[in-house]
């Protein structure tokens, strides 16, 4: 059994009605989008504006329009098998690669948006999943900003804006039960929100002590990355001092440069992040930037995009001093078949981190540990989000001092499956409808960029 999933977005919005009690539930007010601001709108817009200056995208983003608008109203993920859900990625999938507008108008046209999932992709904008505006409390006697410790960067972002950045579901239980904190970092063009709650937001499936939190980085995270990181370092000693405890980080794509960069540049983070679980990391950036960015064509791009290029000044900075290598015992899972973030295969994959401090290290290689098998099959980017081998690695690190060690896991149970615990189809469905969110996110991002920012003050010693 083989499953593909692509590109470098973010998940949807999920419901306790469509993926049962052990989802975030969220109600369909939440998910309501304010007028001219829905999913529909932004790619319509889209499809119209001559200011993008590429007659193959107008046309691209006119035809997802169309297969959205010729949806029947009432059909369901419920109504599609996992088998059928199957054979329609690995047809459209099998001779990528893909961008993602190009890539989300073939799943559209294969008729893998069902009404009940393009009803909850419309309101994304205004689910209180994604919210950069939460109302968290003021740290009390944490003294972590304007910095931790002595060797700690500057923040430039107002401690206000950071602290209601961070999302803390209902159900965190703030330390206590033996509970520990696992803060979740989404990728670039979607916020976590919405990029987790079909996969890690319920991860307590495999690790049941595990109390998921998640970071809302504004504007999906399509910002300067190294603002991003200052979102990540703050909630690391956020939520360590709330529950009196030590946390775990996982991110998936660019979450994982933004949690490297918050280790590398706020050192007392180290101090309490006991895990850092990476899924499909770009830590020598990718190759292939412009099947992230199709308006790479004409120049112009987002300021996160443009540093996630292969050996940019970002990367460069991120690697050099040993930034190439763990901080705090590190778990990395990835695909060869991620079509986002190349090479990923081999010892120049960009997901590898070496250990030459002396911190272990896990570079785990999913084709490599299950050739052959169900899950080591066709999951590229989004993929490893609900991969199974993934998830258990994750639980495996989580659970145990040090990096996810395949040598505890039953990789003959493991290898033989093509989902992780608790996700259905509705869960693999909506990975990949998430290409129009993020497709919208890209669209709509103003001002676009020519260039990556400059590297910031501290990192470059001043």
């Amino acid at each position: 059994m083989r499953f593909q999933s692509h590109l470098f977005v973010c998940l949807l919005v999920g419901t306790a009605s469509i993926f049962g009690a052990s989802a975030v539930a969220v109600s369909r007010d939440s998910m309501s989008p304010a007028p001219g601001e829905d999913l529909m709108t932004i790619l319509s817009h889209g499809a119209n504006d001559v200011s993008l200056g590429d007659r193959r995208l107008s046309s691209t983003l006119a035809s997802i329009v169309s297969n959205l608008t010729a949806i029947d109203p009432s059909t369901s993920s419920k109504d599609i098998s996992l088998q059928t859900t199957q054979r329609k990625l690995d047809a459209i999938f099998a001779n990528g690669p893909w961008d993602i507008i190009t890539a989300a108008n073939a799943i559209t046209a294969a008729g893998l948006i069902p009404a009940d999932i393009l009803s909850l992709l419309n309101g994304y904008l205004n689910s209180s999943l994604n919210s950069a505006h939460n109302e968290n409390p003021a740290p009390p006697n944490l003294n972590i900003y304007p910095r931790k410790a002595a060797g700690d960067a500057p923040y430039s972002v107002a401690e206000n804006d950071l602290r209601s950045a961070i999302h803390i579901p209902s159900s965190f239980s703030y330390g206590k039960n033996g509970k520990k904190p696992l803060i979740l970092v989404p990728g670039t063009a979607c916020p976590a929100g919405t990029t987790f709650s079909f996969n890690f937001a319920r991860f307590s499936a495999a690790a049941p002590n595990a109390d998921v939190v998640w970071i809302n980085i504004p504007r999906a995270s399509l910002n300067d990355a190294q603002l991003n990181a200052e979102y990540v370092a703050y909630a690391v000693h956020y939520i360590a001092g709330l529950s009196s405890s030590h946390v775990a980080t996982l991110g998936w794509s660019q979450g994982n440069l933004n949690i490297q960069w918050a280790l590398k540049y706020w050192p007392s983070t180290r101090a309490v992040v006991d895990d850092f679980i990476a899924m499909s990391p770009d830590f020598h950036g990718t190759v292939v930037r412009d099947l992230a960015c199709p308006l790479l064509g004409t120049l112009a791009c987002t300021p996160s995009l443009w540093q996630q290029g292969w050996d940019t000044e970002f990367i460069q900075t991120i690697r050099k001093d040993d930034g190439n290598s763990a901080y705090v015992p590190t778990t990395t899972i990835y695909s060869a078949f991620d079509e986002i973030v190349e090479p990923m295969s081999g010892p120049n994959a960009s997901a590898i981190l070496d250990s030459s401090r002396g911190v272990n290290v896990t570079n785990n290689h999913l084709q490599t540990i299950c050739p052959f098998k169900t899950a080591g099959g066709v999951y590229t980017h989004e993929g490893v989000l609900y991969n199974p081998l993934a998830w258990q690695l994750a639980a495996d690190a989580f659970n145990h001092d040090g990096p996810g060690q395949i040598e505890r896991l039953d990789l003959d149970s493991v290898c033989a499956q093509a989902l992780a615990p608790g996700l259905g189809v509705a869960d693999v469905l909506g990975t990949h409808g998430v290409l129009l969110v993020a497709a919208a996110n890209l669209l709509a991002y103003m001002p676009k960029t020519s260039k990556e920012p400059n590297i910031v003050g501290y990192a470059m010693g001043l």
